[in-house]
Order: structure tokens, then sequence, then C-alpha cells
């Protein structure tokens, strides 16, 4: 296992943040602690990822240390474990001019112009700079992409915001021998992936999927931030073409978010309804509910998609690293099965 250290910068200390950061601690203490999926993924251990730099803009967490931040509202991960003091201060990002009303009166935007960003990053020399920030702020996403370009870094783009999909961007990390991974952050055992999951095993077990739909219930920024009707809809086309790539047949399908419930923090409620049909066309159907949290079902994929870029890019497979991107994310340039992105996955960086 290499000694080296991933010089990461997260870029919107969020909730998915705040999930990173603790398990970072919690897990770089003792990786023999239950919940870690990956011990090892290509060349690293959780210890090799070092925070060397956070951004954000919500006024409130400007200037805190990162491990005071992620507790910080209007964030709603529980704190899970005594997280040390990273070392790291909260900076200011770049403000989204246009923000989606919902999420402007939830947090308290900085009025800066975010001049400074760029010079603060290129003095941090990331290996890796990962996209945080709510969804819908489609530019500035664009900003942080190139912004990453600018200081030779790699790039993970957790939000809907096409960039590793985009034809463009691809071409230029690969000319500055990085690495791009995205575009929306399938988390660890959230909806989507349950829904893939489950659809595959019916598959498998000779049962004809007829319709399918998953409606999703949760607390959280991010989740009163998609339900603005233009993202909205975003996001449940990414999701529904996800999940229809699971099947080798056409199927009618529907995935999103539904509303929004303040008092259920990080939580999520995700209703799945499958209807089928078995031997001699007899019914078959389910009616399933899964309750998760947001933040550490993506803290763990997270961990596993810092070091996968790392272990791509020191193999100098520059440019979209495509096994990262079918493992851990829903918007990809080519739909694929959830178990085949696993085994592709694992025989690259896993074994």
């Amino acid at each position: 296992m290499s000694d080296r250290k991933i010089r990461t910068v997260i870029i919107g200390i969020g909730n998915s943040a705040s999930a990173l950061i603790q398990g970072l601690s919690y897990y770089g203490e003792d990786d023999s602690r239950p919940g870690l999926w990956h011990k090892r993924v290509g060349d690293f251990g959780v210890n090799n990822i070092e925070l060397v730099g956070a951004y954000d803009i919500d006024s409130r967490k400007l200037g805190k240390d990162a491990s005071e931040a992620i507790f910080l509202p209007p964030n709603s991960v529980r704190r899970y474990v005594d997280v040390r003091n990273a070392g790291i201060e909260v900076e200011a990002g770049i403000p989204e001019s246009h923000m989606n009303p919902s999420l402007e009166r939830l947090i308290s935007p900085i009025k800066a112009d975010g001049g400074e960003f760029n010079d603060s990053l290129a003095a941090k020399s990331p290996d890796l700079v990962i996209n945080l920030i709510s969804s819908g702020m489609d530019e500035v996403s664009r900003q942080y992409a190139k912004a990453a370009l600018n200081v030779g870094s790699s790039f993970v783009n957790a939000t809907p915001t096409p960039i590793a999909t985009d034809t463009e961007f691809p071409r230029r990390f690969a000319a500055n021998k990085a690495v791009i991974a995205g575009d929306d952050l399938m988390s660890q055992f959230g909806g989507t992936a349950f829904h893939k999951g489950i659809l595959n095993f019916i598959l498998n077990r000779g049962i004809s999927v007829k319709k399918s739909y998953q409606l999703d219930v949760g607390g959280g920024a991010e989740t009163l931030n998609t339900l603005d009707e233009d993202l909205k809809a975003i996001k449940r086309r990414i999701k529904t073409d996800s999940i229809s790539a699971e099947l080798p047949y056409p199927f009618d399908t529907a995935a999103g978010t539904t509303d929004y419930v303040d008092f259920m923090g990080n939580s999520r409620t995700g209703y799945f309804w499958i209807d089928g049909e078995g031997f001699l066309g007899s019914p078959v159907r389910f009616d399933i509910y899964l309750k998760t949290n947001d933040g550490p079902n993506a803290g763990g994929i997270l961990l596993d998609l810092i070091r996968a870029v790392q272990t791509a890019r020191n193999r100098e497979n520059y440019g979209i690293a495509e096994e990262i991107c079918a493992y851990g994310f829903k918007r990809t340039t080519t739909p694929r099965k959830l178990r085949e992105s696993y085994e592709a996955f694992r025989d690259k960086f896993l074994t």
C-alpha cells in the first residue's frame, strides 16, 4: 500500500462533507471498525486521504475549522464521532448569482465576488477537488471544474451538472494528465442503488417486470433544494434513466423526490412499488420501504471514489474514468447495470 497522501479539497461543507470528514476521522483511527465498505481501494487506505482545503458559501461556516463547520446549520447529520480538529479553516467559495429561493432562505449566503478562490485553491496544490455543492448551481459547478483544471487537479462532481458527461471537460482533463469522475453521486445504499439491485434480482429469478416506481421523502437542504420544479424534473430523469438500464427490455418506471419534511433531518424514506409476472403470468408485486441517512450513504462511497480517482491517475488513466463513473454516479455517458458496474470497479481497483 502506498504511503503517499491524496491532497483533497472539499467544496460544499454540507451533510455529505460532514459524513465524509467524520468517516476520515473514525476509520483513519481504525479501519477494522464496522461500516467501512472497502479498507483498500487501488493503492490506498483511508489514512492516505488528507484534507487540505474546505470551501463554502454559507457565511456561518466561514473561518470555522472544518471539524466544527460540519455541525453548523443547516447541516443535519448527527455527530457520530468526536472529530479531531482538522486544522483546515473553511474559506469562501464562488457565490451563486441565481440560487434556488428555497436554498437561499435556508443558508446565509456570502456576498463576496469569489475572486480570491482561485489563488487560494492553487496555494493548496490539491490532487483532487470534490464538488459537493447543492444541485442546480450549474454555472458555479463548471467554474469549480475549470479551477481544478487550472491547478492541475483531478475532479469529482457529485452534482447533476453535466461535467464528466460533457464532451469538453473529459478531453481537457486528459490533456492535463488528470482524472474526472461524475455526475450525480449514487449513494452506497440509497434509493437508486436499491431499486436497481432489486430489479436485477427479480430479473435473475425469471420474473418479468412490468412497472415500477420509487418515491422519496426526506429532510435536509438538498431535499428541499430538489423540490424546485426544474431541478426535480432533471433529477427524476437521471434516476429513471439509471434504473431503466437495469433491465434488457423496456418497462414503465419513474423515480424521484416527492416531498420535504424538515423534522426528518438527514433521514430519507424511499417507497418502492414493483409489478411483475411470474410462471403462467401469475402476479408478483412488491411494496417496500427503505429508511436511510443521506450523509453516511454518501460518505462511504466518497471514500472509495477519492482513492480510485487517485489510483487511476497514478496509473496514467487520464480523462474520464468510466469504471469509476458507473460505480459511483447516476448520470453517466453509458448507463450500466449495478452488478456489472461493481464487478468492473472491483476488477480494476479492488484486486
